[in-house]
């Protein structure tokens, strides 16, 4: 676990959940890289016991990870599962790495020039992602609920603006798509996320955060693609049977 009297660059490279942290409480990642927490802690009249709580915490999450398969979760259970876990990802995590990673650019791009295109990718990927996970939310997913909790009685769902279940999973599929090339280019830009050796925290925290993301970002379009979609498809074509 983290310590009071190690550096935050130290901390950051260990655990680098940590750097999630350190923003909430505004601990900068450059200009406090070399205090140690404790000191970092004193300049912004912040409680060492506090942080160190919290980082705590936050290294126990991620170690804990999830403890059942979703995939063995209900339709609109699964539904919940993605919006709560992994679209909340998506919110929380492509804002941070897009702030890092134009500060990043602004300070490091003369040495590292590629940091410049890894925040327009990045600010790419929240736009697209933003736009995708609030079509998922307002328009399919509620569908794919619908047919679940209330079977034949709620097929067609009055509101849906399509016919058939596969006409948006072919778009939502389609996104996920663009996503993934978004993401292969920042691993080849980024030589999969490994910084180089006179990295700063904040670009330390940058790649690790973006390695974190590209993780859970290959289970959420897994979750959709290779079990939600199939299995909305294939219950989609038991109503109409039975219809």
């Amino acid at each position: 676990m983290p310590t009071s009297t190690q550096s935050i660059r130290d901390i950051v490279k260990q655990y680098p959940s940590s750097a999630r942290v350190f923003h909430r409480f505004d601990i900068d990642l450059c200009l406090q890289a070399d205090l140690s927490l404790e000191g970092a802690c004193h300049e912004l009249q912040l409680s060492v016991d506090q942080v160190l709580e919290k980082l705590t915490d936050s290294e126990a999450q991620e170690r804990g990870g999830m403890t059942s398969d979703p995939a063995t979760l209900s339709l609109a259970r699964l539904v919940q599962h993605i919006v709560r876990i992994h679209h909340l990802c998506v919110r929380q995590e492509l804002p941070r790495l897009a702030e890092m990673a134009m500060k990043l650019a602004a300070t490091r791009g003369d040495r590292a020039p590629e940091l410049t295109k890894v925040a327009e990718l990045i600010e790419q990927l929240r736009g697209e992602m933003y736009t995708h996970i609030q079509k998922e939310e307002q328009v399919l997913f509620p569908f794919i609920s619908q047919m679940d909790q209330e079977s034949i009685i709620a097929y067609p769902p009055s509101h849906a603006c399509f016919r058939s279940v596969t006409h948006p999973i072919f778009m939502m599929e389609q996104e996920h798509e663009s996503a993934h090339h978004i993401v292969a280019e920042l691993i080849r830009l980024t030589n999969h996320f490994e910084p180089p050796s006179w990295a700063c925290a904040t670009h330390i925290a940058l790649f690790s955060g973006l390695r974190e993301f590209e993780a859970d970002l290959k289970q959420h379009v897994h979750l959709e693609n290779d079990v939600l979609f199939p299995r909305a498809v294939q219950l989609e074509a038991e109503l109409k049977v039975r219809s």
